[in-house]
C-alpha cells in the first residue's frame, strides 16, 4: 500500500488525480491542488485501505511495476553489455539498405549511458556516434528510456487491458510525457532539440517486469530537422555471475526520419553482459579531458580472458531445453571434441561452456512454431574463465529445427471485365540475424524438445575489429 500511495502522492510540485473507473493515472501541476493535498491524501489512504477492490484496473500492478523497475535500474549500474548495432539507411529516393555494423560496450549509471570500445575499460559519456563517425546511432535504450518513463512523476499513464505478446499474457499501459517536463534531447548533425514522448509499455502481471517499451517523439521543435523518431525495446530476465538475475534490455530498434526524406534505422542487440563487484567504484578522473568513468581493479570480470580467434568449437548441451524453460535460464554446455592448433590440443573435449536462453517465443499462426535463441558467454578451461566471443557456424538439424521459416499466404487477383478471380499461393521467408555468441533458429511443432547433447558449432573471432 505504501508503494501505491507513493505513485499517487501529492507534493508542492505536483498533485495526483485518480479518475475512478477509467484506469487513468495522471499527475497535474496546479497551485490550487496544493491547498487540498493533505485532505486528498487522507481520502486516498482511506479509500485504498477500506475498498481496494474499487481501485481502477491496473493501478496496483503499475505501482509494483514502478518499484520493480527502480530496483532493476539500481542493479543495472553494476553491469555492462556488448551492444551490436546493425545500421540501415534509406536515401530520400531509394530503398532501405544496410549501412554497417557497430559494436560497443555500454553501461548505465542511473542517469546517463556510457560507451567504450568492445572489451574496453575506459567509458565515455560522449554520444556514441563518435565511434561511428557518421550517420545516426541511437542511445537511451540500455537504461535511459526505462528510467525516464517508469520513474518519472510527470508521466501520465492509462491502463489499456491485457494482450498477448510472444505467447505471454501482459498488461498494456499507454503513457505521455509533455514537452515541458521532458529532458529527452535528440542530436543530429543538422541540429538538436528536446522532445516530448508518448507510447506504450507492457508489464508481466506475474513478475511485474516490463517486457516491452515503445517510444515515440512528439512536440518536435523547429531546431530539430526530423519528422519522426521512434524506439522499441525488448527486455528479458538474465542470470549473470553467481545467482544474480536481472532484467536487461535484450534487443531494441531505433528509427529516425528527416525532413530531407532520409531515414535511418538501427537494430540493437545486447549480449556478453558483465557484472562488476560491489567493491568496484565508478569514478571520474579530475584531470581527464573527457571525464570518463573507470572501474576499480576489484571487478569480478578482471579474470575473464579472450579465446584466440579462428578456433572452431562444437558445443553440446548437458541438459535438455523444453517449451517450459524460462528466458534467461542458465544453459550448461560442454566442448564436443578436442580443439587443436598445429596438432596441439588447446581446448579439451568436455571443457565447460556456460550461457543462457536468450529467446523462447511460442507462436501458433499460421502453424505452431517456436523462435529459439541460445547465447553462450563464457568457457572454462583448466579453471580459467574465457569470454566466449564467437560466430555461430552450424546448428544440429534434428527434427523440427529450421534456419529459415516459410510462412504461406494467399492473395486474390481479380480479372478484367468480370472474368473472375484467381487465388495465388505465396510465402514469406523469415530469417533471424546472427550475433556473436548467439545462435537463433526456428523449431516447428506444438512442443519444443532440444535434447541433451544437442550441438551447435562456433568459430571464435577477435574481440576488437
Amino acid at each position: 500500500m505504501q508503494a501505491l500511495l507513493r505513485d499517487l502522492r501529492f507534493d508542492g510540485r505536483a498533485a495526483g488525480k485518480l479518475k475512478a473507473g477509467s484506469g487513468v493515472i495522471a499527475l497535474r501541476h496546479s497551485p490550487i491542488m496544493k491547498r487540498v493535498a493533505g485532505t486528498l491524501i487522507a481520502g486516498v489512504m482511506m479509500a485504498a485501505t477500506a475498498w481496494p477492490q474499487d481501485l481502477p484496473p491496473g493501478v496496483l500492478l503499475l505501482s509494483r511495476a514502478k518499484n520493480q523497475a527502480k530496483e532493476e535500474l539500481r542493479r543495472l549500474e553494476n553491469i555492462s553489455c556488448l551492444e551490436t548495432v546493425q545500421r540501415e539507411y534509406q536515401p530520400a529516393k531509394g530503398d532501405m539498405r544496410p549501412l554497417d555494423t557497430i559494436r560497443l560496450e555500454v553501461l548505465f549509471d542511473g542517469h546517463d549511458e556510457f560507451f567504450a570500445s568492445p572489451g574496453g575499460r575506459k567509458f565515455s559519456e560522449q554520444n556514441p556516434i563518435r565511434f561511428a563517425g557518421s550517420g545516426v546511432l541511437g542511445n537511451g535504450v540500455f537504461g535511459g528510456y526505462l528510467s525516464d518513463i517508469l520513474l518519472n512523476e510527470s508521466i501520465s499513464n492509462e491502463y489499456r487491458g491485457e494482450e498477448e505478446i510472444g505467447g505471454r499474457h501482459v498488461a498494456r499501459y499507454d503513457y505521455r510525457l509533455p514537452l515541458m517536463w521532458s529532458k529527452n534531447t535528440v542530436q543530429t548533425p543538422e541540429g538538436s532539440g528536446t522532445v516530448g514522448l508518448h507510447g506504450s509499455y507492457w508489464v508481466d502481471p506475474q513478475t511485474y517486469d516490463v517486457v516491452l517499451l515503445e517510444v515515440v517523439a512528439d512536440d518536435i521543435p523547429p531546431t530539430l530537422p526530423i519528422t519522426e523518431m521512434t524506439a522499441s525495446i525488448d527486455y528479458a530476465r538474465t542470470r549473470l555471475a553467481g545467482d544474480l538475475v536481472v532484467l536487461l534490455p535484450d534487443s531494441a530498434e531505433f528509427r529516425i526520419a528527416k525532413f530531407s526524406g532520409e531515414t535511418s534505422h538501427n537494430r540493437m542487440e545486447f549480449t556478453h553482459c558483465r557484472v562488476f563487484s560491489a567493491e568496484s567504484t565508478l569514478s571520474f578522473g579530475a584531470d581527464s579531458a573527457e571525464q570518463t568513468p573507470r572501474f576499480g581493479v576489484s571487478s569480478v570480470d578482471d579474470t575473464l580472458r579472450t579465446l584466440p580467434a579462428g578456433l572452431r568449437i562444437t558445443v553440446k548441451l548437458r541438459n535438455g531445453i523444453s517449451g517450459d524453460s524460462a528466458v534467461g535460464a542458465l544453459i550448461d554446455g560442454a566442448v564436443d571434441g578436442n580443439v587443436t592448433v598445429k596438432h596441439k590440443v588447446v581446448i579439451a573435449t568436455g571443457s565447460r561452456v556456460l550461457g543462457r536462453i536468450r529467446r523462447l517465443e511460442r507462436y501458433s499462426d499460421p502453424f505452431p512454431y517456436f523462435v529459439v535463441a541460445l547465447e553462450f558467454t563464457e568457457a572454462e578451461l583448466h579453471g580459467i574463465r574465457y569470454r566466449f566471443y564467437a560466430d555461430p557456424v552450424n546448428v544440429e538439424h534434428i527434427a523440427g529445427v529450421e534456419d529459415l521459416l516459410s510462412i504461406p499466404h494467399a492473395t486474390e487477383t481479380r480479372g478484367l471485365m468480370g472474368s473472375g478471380s484467381s487465388i495465388t499461393s505465396k510465402s514469406d521467408t523469415m530469417w533471424l540475424p546472427d550475433l556473436p555468441g548467439v545462435t537463433t533458429f526456428f523449431f516447428k511443432g506444438r512442443t519444443l524438445d532440444l535434447p541433451q547433447g544437442f550441438r551447435t558449432t562456433w568459430k571464435t573471432r577477435p574481440l576488437k575489429q
